[in-house]
C-alpha cells in the first residue's frame, strides 16, 4: 500500500485477500505478531513489513515484532547492482533498520526461534536468501521463497529470470530436492497462481517431479 498507482499498475498483487485482514481471519492481530521473517528484501517478499500511518509516516506493520534478516544480505540490498536495483526499493529497507526494529540471523544463531528448525542459505536467486524449515508438529513445511517460486520450477533447468546466478540455483535446487526427498519435506509454493503446497519425488528416469499437490490446511493435518 506504500506504492503509487503507476507502481501498483505494474505489480498490483492478486487473489481475494489482504495481509493484515488475512491474519485477523486466523483469529490474530497485527499487534499480536512478534517475529516477522524476511526471506530477502525484494520488494514482493517484504514491502509489507511496513505501511503508511494516517500522519503519511512509513511505520513497522506489526508495530511489536522484530523483523529479522542477515546481515550480508542487508547490506546486499542497500548497495544494489544493476540487475537487482529495481527490487530493491529503499522505502521497504532503510526504515526498517532505521526505526531499530531490525534483528540478524546468520550460520551461528539460526536453530529453534518461532519454530524454526533450520535456515537453508542459498545465493542463485539473490545473496544469501533464507529459506526457513518450519517444525509443525512431526512435519517438516518449508518455505520456499525464490529457490523454487511455484509448481512449474521444479524441473531442473526451470529457473527464475530474475535469479543473479542461475547456475548456482541449479545446484542449490539438485542440493535442496535430495533432501526434500529424503526427509519427506512438504513444500510450500510463494508464487504459484493455483498450487500452494507440494511433495516431490525422483521419477525413474532420475528426474525431479511433483509428487502430491495440496493445500496447506490439508498439509497441517494430522
Amino acid at each position: 500500500h506504500k506504492q503509487d498507482e503507476k507502481f501498483m499498475s505494474h505489480f498490483e498483487p492478486h487473489g481475494d485477500g489482504e495481509l493484515i485482514a488475512s491474519i485477523e481471519r486466523a483469529g490474530i492481530s497485527a499487534s499480536g505478531i512478534t517475529d516477522v521473517f524476511l526471506t530477502h528484501l525484494h520488494f514482493d517478499h517484504c514491502g509489507g513489513a511496513l505501511k503508511r500511518n494516517d500522519a503519511d509516516e512509513v511505520v513497522p506493520t506489526f508495530p511489536n515484532a522484530t523483523y529479522w534478516t542477515h546481515k550480508d544480505h542487508l547490506e546486499w540490498a542497500l548497495d544494489p547492482n544493476p540487475r537487482e536495483r529495481a527490487s530493491f526499493l529503499r522505502e521497504n529497507i532503510r526504515p526498517l533498520k532505521e526505526l531499530g526494529v531490525l534483528k540478524y540471523i546468520d550460520e551461528s544463531n539460526k536453530e529453534d526461534w518461532m519454530g524454526i528448525a533450520d535456515v537453508f542459505f542459498v545465493y542463485g536467486h539473490t545473496e544469501k536468501m533464507m529459506i526457513p524449515k518450519i517444525k509443525v508438529g512431526d512435519k517438516t513445511i518449508v518455505f520456499c521463497a525464490d529457490l523454487l517460486p511455484s509448481s512449474f520450477h521444479v524441473r531442473m533447468p526451470y529457473v527464475m529470470s530474475y535469479d543473479i546466478r542461475p547456475l548456482a540455483t541449479l545446484d542449490e535446487k539438485e542440493a535442496f530436492f535430495k533432501e526434500v526427498i529424503d526427509n519427506g519435506y512438504i513444500l510450500f509454493l510463494e508464487h504459484d497462481p493455483v498450487t500452494e503446497c507440494i511433495t516431490l519425488r525422483q521419477n525413474d528416469r532420475g528426474r525431479y517431479e511433483v509428487d502430491q499437490k495440496m493445500t496447506l490446511a490439508e498439509a497441517l493435518k494430522s
